[in-house]
């Protein structure tokens, strides 16, 4: 009786650990296009006297709105797909807010898979706005010295430059895509440690 019992465990334990070697049962692919950008601009121009009469400032000032977006293809193939509900896509948009890197967004997506076990998509930022001022201050000729004239600029607002998006199955990362090389490593944490990609 205690060799079948030994027998039986041995045999449990092989199998246990023949079904760890074969993985979770299926093969996951995360593909993601180039993007594409939609943007728009406006400008406007104005103008005041200031300091006196003979000294005048204007102002130009651009407006330019934008977002990008990135087709998404999400497949899974094998005997053993991942439970309904369990699969996601959590996306992370990076980008500048006044010159200084900044996290602009964040998303998550279900992943709901069609009869071939495939996901289609498309990520979408949010859409910032970025203002472009140009300040030019004019002083005009008197009859014992001449003009001058200078010129500031200034940028404000917010610009989104890349992405990162993770497909997640069960909280657990199962494959990356990063639109600049340099957060690969990052990448495949979750949570996402959002101080390496703000380097």
């Amino acid at each position: 009786m205690k060799l079948l019992k030994i027998v039986v465990s041995l045999l449990c334990a092989a199998t246990f650990t023949a079904s760890a070697a074969e993985g979770p049962g299926y093969i996951s692919s995360l593909h993601v296009d180039n993007s594409t950008a939609m943007q728009s601009t406006s400008e406007s121009k104005g103008a005041k006297r200031s300091g006196g009469r003979r000294t005048r400032t204007s102002v130009q000032t651009k407006t330019t709105s934008r977002n990008l977006s990135w087709p998404v293809t999400v497949s899974f193939t094998g005997k053993t797909l991942p439970e309904a509900g369990s699969v996601k896509l959590k996306c992370y948009f990076i980008g500048t807010t006044d010159g200084k890197k900044a996290m602009l967004g964040d998303k998550t997506i279900s992943v709901t898979l069609d009869e071939k076990g495939v996901f289609k998509t498309v990520v979408t930022s949010p859409t910032e706005k970025l203002v472009r001022k140009k300040i030019i201050t004019t002083t005009r000729r008197t009859r014992y010295r001449g003009g001058n004239s200078s010129a500031k600029s200034e940028t404000t607002g917010s610009r989104v430059t890349g992405c990162i998006i993770q497909l997640m199955v069960k909280d657990s990362v199962e494959k990356s895509f990063v639109s600049n090389p340099r957060w690969s490593k990052a990448a495949k944490s979750s949570p996402l440690p959002e101080s390496e990609i703000l380097k």
